[in-house]
This record gives C-alpha cells, sequence and structure tokens, in this order.
C-alpha cells in the first residue's frame, strides 16, 4: 500500500484532522498534506513519527523468498504470504497466455468470490513469483483454501503456509 493511502487511512482512523496530527507529530501540516497527496515521500524516521503520532501499528515485511517445488511440474512456493491493498486484490484481473494458454485472454473480477477461485487456482499451477504476488492475498487465500481444485503436489507445498496464517487455534477448531 503506497504511503500516502496508508497515512490518510491512519488519520481518518484515529479521527484526526491534519492540523490536529500535526501538532501531536510536530510535522508541519502543509508537508503531511503533501504526504497524504502523494506528492512527496518521507524518510522513513518521519513516516513513523506520523503514524505513531496517528495511533498506528505499522510493520514492514520483507518480499517472501520462492523456491520452486521439484518434480516434472514444478510449483512457485513463497516463504511466507502477504496481504494486498483491497483496491489490488479485489480488482479485474487478465489472465494473459503464459497463465491462461488454453483460450483468448480471459478477465477475472477478483471482488466475485468464484472468480476469483479459479483464478487462484490458475495463477497457482501457472503463474511465475511475480504473478501469484500479485494477485493472491492472505486472507482471501486461506478463505478460499478449502474449495480451491488444485493438485496434490502443489496443496501440500502450499498448506503450511496456510496452517501458519490461520494460526494453532484455527486449526484447533477445525
Amino acid at each position: 500500500m503506497w504511503f500516502a493511502e496508508v497515512l490518510k487511512s491512519s488519520r481518518h482512523a484515529a479521527g484526526l484532522t491534519q492540523a490536529e496530527l500535526a501538532t501531536r507529530s510536530g510535522i508541519a501540516r502543509p508537508n503531511i498534506a503533501t504526504y497524504e497527496a502523494g506528492r512527496r515521500e518521507p524518510l522513513i524516521s518521519t513516516a513513523e513519527t506520523l503514524l505513531t503520532a496517528a495511533g498506528a501499528i505499522w510493520r514492514i515485511d520483507p518480499p517472501p523468498e520462492w523456491r520452486w517445488t521439484p518434480g516434472h511440474r514444478p510449483y512457485a512456493v513463497p516463504t511466507r504470504l502477504w496481504r494486498l491493498p483491497a483496491l489490488c486484490a479485489l480488482r479485474r484481473f487478465r489472465a494473459e497466455t503464459h497463465l491462461w494458454w488454453s483460450g483468448p485472454p480471459r478477465t477475472f473480477d477478483l471482488s466475485d468470490r468464484s472468480q476469483r477461485l479459479r483464478a487462484y487456482e490458475i495463477v497457482l499451477r501457472e503463474g511465475s513469483p511475480h504473478d501469484i504476488s500479485g494477485i493472491v492475498d492472505e486472507v482471501l487465500l486461506c478463505d478460499a483454501w478449502p474449495d480451491l481444485v488444485l493438485p496434490r503436489e502443489l496443496r501440500t507445498a502450499w498448506q503450511h503456509l496456510i496452517d501458519e496464517a490461520l494460526g494453532p487455534e484455527q486449526l484447533l477448531e477445525a
């Protein structure tokens, strides 16, 4: 998610105006407006000050590392799952020929669960790390996981990621 979106949503969630955030953070209101408009990116220390003043909890996750499963049909498997911004996770997605090779390119509406399931199946089976990381969202994948039709080797390779994301509490309830 872009910093402008994060800052603005954090400030709104805290019920603060830009002027109030400026008072709390010690950073001038015109600078806050510039950051929220996306015209400038702050230094990391400034970003931390602003988000802390807005009461946000923030973390920076390194990108996942990828490996390929062995065998005749390799599948890309990350070291961890990730969250996508809602607009990205629920957008329209066009599967190009390297993913959808059985006909003309197809577009999927990721906000529609049944279309998202099909898109996830295709991307997990045929996609590169770049394809997968741009389409698959951790929470939506966990929701979809029981209903996805995937090869056994692929499901086995990803299962530990789903288990980690759900945590021990969810596994006990299942």
